[in-house]
């Protein structure tokens, strides 16, 4: 059995960007997080490029999975509140994906094309969720300002809330789930 888990070099990936942002994230920075020696890496991930893909997507893939299912029920509010318990329990994974934007991890090269592949097949999974939700809510039309308000309300407005907070790495403010509720209640989506 293998010492070292993928889980673990991706686990070290998030921590390292979260910590020092993605030029923190080197091979043998995330060799030396996880205690292994440097070729371990390599016989696991291709490239650079491949190992922030593959933490990017698995950051990703916890946050869409505690949305989606109640953007799917209809509940754009539950799902906007539930960014909070989310960055709670994932910490390391809200800093990593909801302060840093893909374009700045994948400058240099982008991830293998299989990463992006399963980038887009989340992508479009939540897209879907996103817009069933939106749809929901009105007369089922999809206009660009309710897909926009709801953008806002849902992922926009909680993320800024959240973010000065992620940055300095401090508890989530008491105030932030209020402030979410009041504006959804002062600016429904439809």
């Amino acid at each position: 059995m293998a010492r070292f888990s993928e889980d673990d070099f991706i686990e070290a990936t998030m921590a390292l960007v979260a910590e020092g942002g993605p030029a923190a994230a080197t091979m043998q920075a995330i060799a030396r997080r996880v205690g292994a020696p440097t070729g371990s890496i390599y016989h696991r991930f291709e490239s650079r490029a491949a190992m922030l893909g593959a933490a990017w997507n698995a950051a990703y893939a916890s946050f869409t999975a505690a949305l989606a299912p109640l953007l799917r029920a209809g509940r754009p509010r539950d799902a906007a509140l539930a960014i909070l318990p989310w960055a709670r329990e994932h910490e390391r994974r809200a800093r990593f994906l909801l302060l840093h934007e893909p374009i700045a991890l994948f400058e240099d090269t982008p991830p293998p094309a299989p990463l992006r592949a399963e980038l887009e097949r989340l992508e479009e999974s939540f897209d879907g969720a996103f817009r069933a939700c939106v749809a929901t809510r009105g007369d089922g039309a999809l206009r660009e300002e309710d897909l926009a308000r709801a953008k806002f309300l849902i992922f926009d407005a909680p993320i800024a809330i959240l973010r000065p907070h992620l940055m300095r790495g401090g508890p989530l403010p008491p105030f932030a789930e209020r402030m979410i509720a009041e504006l959804h209640a002062g600016m429904p989506i439809g």
